[in-house]
């Protein structure tokens, strides 16, 4: 099983300590969500709140391209949100989108998605208007 394997097994058991794991020390992770984090508490502060946030979580790789250095994988993402961000409350969000791994001695030193932003806000109970607002900052 590859690095990127291992990762998705990880989030998907919820397992925070095997999450934190898969990655270097000084490890850098941009999500599309949560932003940019580095470093291990930053990584495991990320992490529990995402598990906070949401349950049911799955996290399929669909397609994997590994190497020593680099891994790319297309995938596909789905969770609940909790009752812990009472707007969305009980959701079901489904998403598609792919990730690049810069690897160092077979685990993850820089993590960063791609996705549909738009799309997952729209499904978060978001209003086209508020979206629009979103996703203007990110330019």
């Amino acid at each position: 099983m590859g690095i990127v394997e291992t990762f998705a097994a990880a989030f998907n058991r919820r397992d925070v300590a095997g999450l934190v794991a898969c990655f270097t020390a000084d490890a850098t992770y941009v999500d599309g969500f949560y932003g940019p984090h580095a470093g291990e508490p930053a990584l495991r502060a990320m992490f529990e709140r995402m598990f906070r946030e949401g349950r049911d979580y799955a996290w399929r790789m669909d397609t994997i391209v590994e190497t020593g250095a680099r891994a790319a994988a297309e995938w596909t993402f789905s969770y609940v949100v909790s009752d812990a961000i009472p707007r969305s409350a009980g959701r079901a969000i489904r998403f598609r989108g792919m990730s690049l791994f810069e690897l160092d001695g077979g685990r993850i030193a820089r993590y960063r998605e791609y996705f549909d932003r738009g799309a997952a806000l729209l499904q978060l109970g978001f209003a086209p208007e508020s979206v629009a607002q979103v996703l203007r900052r990110a330019l």
